[in-house]
């Protein structure tokens, strides 16, 4: 500032030739009047010297009023901008703190987000693997159905074999007893005493064939009550009496009735299953936005850490622009000295003239500050907007975490629902070996009243004690059955309670549906909210 004052001085000097030319001639005709005219009297040059300095002193106290006031003008306009540009740095430390706490905010919640997304991504994981098991157990237990059906079936042919081999022995006895009959009628009308020896000989043969016979029967039914008894151990919590006949007919019915539902309900599983593929895949792809989103914050890291150099350096500027303001005081004392030393040194034109260029020249330093000041405040606003644009992404990141305990909430409802799942099948299972135990039964059954009946037949022939001990084994043996029979209605009553349960399973599994519905739709607000946040992301990147 100094050296371009001088210069205007300088300027000014070399512009007002005329005057300094006026001066020095002015000077030199005095110098010659002084020299070639007399002395003049003393009154007259009092006189003179009384009017001339009035004059003179009028102009100079109006010159320094002048100077006085720019002086105090300008020092206001100056002390007014440090005051502006001190406020203005003082608000912009603020907002820099502001948004350096805002960025360790936002940082720790995408911190946050990405362990809960690790979690809920380890839980489909284990569920996956639950999934394989289920599917382990399913195919276990339909082998083992077979093994079941394949011994049942065992079990019915050796039950006819059995039966044959009687029917052949009564045959044989009847074959018998017929043959001897005859004998016994051609020998009495030969000989009488013949015929008591052939009688008695034919005996002691029936006798013994007989003998032989009921040890081949009792030998058989060891081993047919074994084998039942086996078959009972099978089915001893399945089969009908004869009162309880009209009740398995109903029983069947609900049973295919279930089955019909549970046919249903394998449907609704299949849909289930395919629907929890989509919410895989759907989880995968939030996976995937998720893994963007983190690259983008990255990137906005490395934005935010561009932007607080940006505002470092523009901290550097301000305080050089103190610096500068600090310095303006000690130039304005300068250049304040320096036009009092010019008006004291030099005419008063030219420290008027002096002053008007130094005018111009400050309002040039005035304007310079101003446009200094505006890009302080234009990057000052800058950082501004992109924090309020950081708080609005607040609230929508909020959101997304209350959707992601939904869906976790909805997972746990998923796994509780296949545990259902697989009580409905092992209902299922014990639904369809009803029918095939059932079938045994009235094969054991009808087989038992055949054996009365061939029994009852074999004693009006006419049979010894013996046949009729056996008899009496066998319908012993019939009892125990019946006895063994009025268990399967105590398990009938426990069928009919899981068949209630099936039904109350029916209503959770809607109310699981409308829960994997509800899901859905979580899943779409986490879409819609996820680009809404890409679109924020955007507008965030545009404006940095």
């Amino acid at each position: 500032m100094s050296s371009s004052a001088a210069k205007q001085r300088s300027s000014k000097n070399s512009g007002n030739p005329a005057s300094s030319e006026k001066g020095a001639h002015s000077n030199q005709p005095d110098d010659v009047a002084k020299k070639q005219s007399p002395p003049q009297p003393p009154a007259h040059s009092k006189g003179s010297k009384g009017g001339s300095p009035p004059s003179g002193g009028g102009k100079a106290a109006s010159s320094c009023s002048c100077g006085a006031i720019l002086n105090f003008l300008l020092s206001a306009t100056f002390l007014a901008a440090a005051a502006a540009s001190g406020y203005y740095v003082h608000h912009l430390l603020g907002e820099v703190s502001q948004i350096s706490l805002r960025q360790e905010s936002c940082a720790k919640q995408r911190e946050e987000l990405a362990r809960s997304f690790e979690g809920a991504v380890q839980k489909m994981q284990s569920l996956q693997s639950a999934l394989g098991g289920f599917e382990l157990t399913l195919k276990n237990a339909q082998q083992k159905q077979e093994i079941t059906e394949k011994t049942v079936k065992q079990g019915a042919s050796e039950i006819s074999r059995i039966g044959e081999v009687l029917q052949k022995l009564q045959n044989e006895i009847l074959k018998d007893l017929s043959d001897g009959i005859h004998v016994v009628k051609d020998t009495r009308e030969r000989d009488f005493t013949s015929l008591e020896n052939t009688v008695e000989e034919r005996l002691t043969e029936l006798t013994k064939s007989i003998n032989d016979n009921i040890a081949e029967f009792t030998h058989i039914q060891k081993q047919s009550q074994d084998e039942i008894n086996e078959v009972k151990k099978k089915v001893a919590s399945l089969g009908e009496t004869e009162t309880c006949k009209h009740d398995l007919q109903v029983l069947k019915g609900t049973v295919d009735e279930m089955q019909r539902s549970l046919k249903a309900n394998g449907k609704t599983i299949e849909t289930l299953q395919s629907a929890l593929d989509l919410m895989e895949s759907d989880v995968l792809s939030e996976v995937k936005a998720l893994v963007n989103l983190k690259q983008e914050h990255e990137k906005f890291k490395e934005v935010a850490d561009t932007e607080r150099l940006s505002l470092q350096t523009l901290e550097e500027k301000v305080l050089k622009a103190e610096e500068s303001l600090s310095h303006l005081p000690l130039e304005l004392k300068k250049l304040s000295d320096g036009l009092m030393h010019i008006k004291s040194s030099g005419g008063i034109e030219d420290g008027y003239a002096f002053s008007k260029d130094d005018i111009e020249s400050l309002q040039k330093s005035n304007k310079e500050l101003e446009s200094r000041l505006r890009s302080v405040e234009e990057n000052v606003q800058a950082p501004t907007s992109f924090a309020h644009s950081t708080e609005g992404t607040e609230p929508s990141i909020f959101k997304y975490d209350t959707k992601l305990a939904a869906l976790e909430e909805g997972l746990g409802s998923v796994q509780t629902q296949l545990s259902i799942y697989g009580d409905v099948d092992e209902l299922r299972r014990s639904l369809n070996d009803l029918p095939n135990n059932a079938d045994a039964l009235d094969h054991i059954q009808k087989q038992v009243l055949a054996l009365l009946d061939q029994e009852k037949s074999s004693v009006n022939v006419g049979q010894s004690g013996d046949n009729k001990a056996e008899l009496s084994s066998v319908k012993d043996s019939v009892d125990e059955v019946r006895s063994s029979l009025g268990q399967v209605e105590s398990d009938l009553k426990m069928l009919r309670t899981a068949v209630d349960s099936l039904v109350a399973y029916s209503v959770k599994i809607e109310t699981n549906e409308n829960n994997v519905q509800t899901m859905k739709d979580s899943l779409d607000d986490i879409r819609n909210d996820l680009d809404r946040l890409f679109v924020k992301m955007e507008a965030i990147h545009e404006i940095v």
